[in-house]
């Protein structure tokens, strides 16, 4: 029983050590295939990234949280890319029908994404990053460490959240 608690207590404390808060650089990015970049293959490193501002957005298609958040990620994608800002999306299926590329693929020509898009079927990324809410977007600044972390929408629906994160961008875009 003592061998138990100990070892159970061990691997709360190593696995919330590994948790991805702020301050913190996050784990690389793994698996596949990408979408909208040049080989499914491969996309952008987070290391890559380095010198830019990047939003990471775990999100799922069919989620309607995820979707009504997309024109507020567009329109700052097309506001700040030229000034720094990249965007990764994660897309991490909730259900197995979340899980076909094609879907993915047809979704992004709906929606318009354009940015890169890391296909997370098996959760590998989920479970790196220990997130635990679809969407969730991590700004990551331009040394690579995470500065804020907001779980939920961000849209018409649920505005309250988009001024500060867009006064955060705008201050890590400002950062040189």
């Amino acid at each position: 029983m003592k061998r138990t608690l100990l070892l159970c207590t061990a691997l709360t404390l190593l696995t919330s050590a590994c948790a991805v808060t702020s301050g913190t650089a996050p784990p690389a990015l793994t698996g596949g295939p990408w979408l909208n970049t040049a080989s499914q293959a491969a996309g952008p490193t987070l290391a890559d990234l380095r010198g830019k501002v990047v939003i990471v957005n775990f999100w799922v298609y069919s989620c309607i949280n995820c979707h009504n958040s997309l024109p507020t990620l567009k329109s700052w994608y097309s506001k700040y890319r030229d000034q720094g800002l990249e965007i990764v999306g994660i897309h991490t299926p909730e259900f197995e029908s979340d899980k076909p590329t094609a879907n993915v693929i047809a979704s992004l020509k709906d929606d318009g994404v354009t940015w890169p898009i890391l296909q997370d079927n098996d959760s590998k990324n989920w479970r790196a990053w220990q997130n635990q809410a679809w969407p969730t977007f991590y700004l990551i600044d331009r040394a690579g460490k995470v500065r804020s972390i907001h779980r939920g929408e961000i849209s018409s629906r649920f505005p309250q959240a988009i001024p500060g994160l867009e006064a955060t961008v705008k201050s890590l875009l400002a950062e040189k």
